[in-house]
């Protein structure tokens, strides 16, 4: 029930809460990238999504779309459901590799997102691709991801030398390796 009253919140520029096209391809494609085991081709649709928006719109308007998209994914992570967090790892991650000519905004804000879900999630499911999605970020990030790096592994020192708290211990370990 909270996923789809989420994705009513999200109106994707151009289209209207009624049910316009862009906005259910965005609902359908998020909705597949939600489930335990995604469509076939769903990350590739979104990819394909993000790209003939990019084209289709003005920069203004374009931005809009991927400040909705940024608060989508928040919002998705903020959510205590591990399928709408799976879901919005798999569009980061799929998101990482798309040049949107806004890079430097993009990784800064995928980092704050992996430090949420490291600092928050308590769920091994989540963990783990999050852990995978930190490495993708890092190495497609290049110097961009350099200080977010150094946080990352500083913290995960930080709650292995500490008290004795397992969800911290795994993520610091899924951090490191």
């Amino acid at each position: 029930m909270a996923a789809a009253s989420q994705a009513l919140r999200f109106c994707a520029p151009g289209s209207t809460a009624g049910g316009g096209s862009s906005f259910d391809t965005f609902n359908r494609i998020i909705a597949d990238l939600s489930r335990p085991n995604p469509k076939e081709g769903a990350s590739l649709a979104l990819r394909k999504y993000i790209e003939e928006e990019a084209h289709d719109l003005s920069g203004e308007a374009f931005s809009r779309f991927m400040d909705q998209l940024y608060d989508r994914i928040s919002s998705l992570l903020e959510i205590n459901n591990v399928a709408d967090n799976l879901g919005a790892l798999r569009v980061i991650d799929e998101l990482i590799d798309v040049n949107l000519g806004e890079n430097a905004s993009k990784v800064s804000k995928f980092s704050y997102y992996m430090r949420m879900v490291f600092d928050v999630k308590r769920d091994e499911a989540v963990l783990v691709p999050a852990s995978r999605v930190l490495g993708h970020l890092a190495r497609v990030g290049g110097a961009m991801t350099a200080d977010e790096v150094e946080y990352q592994l500083k913290k995960a020192l930080d709650w292995l030398r500490g008290d004795r708290v397992e969800y911290r211990r795994l993520a610091a370990v899924l951090i490191l390796k």
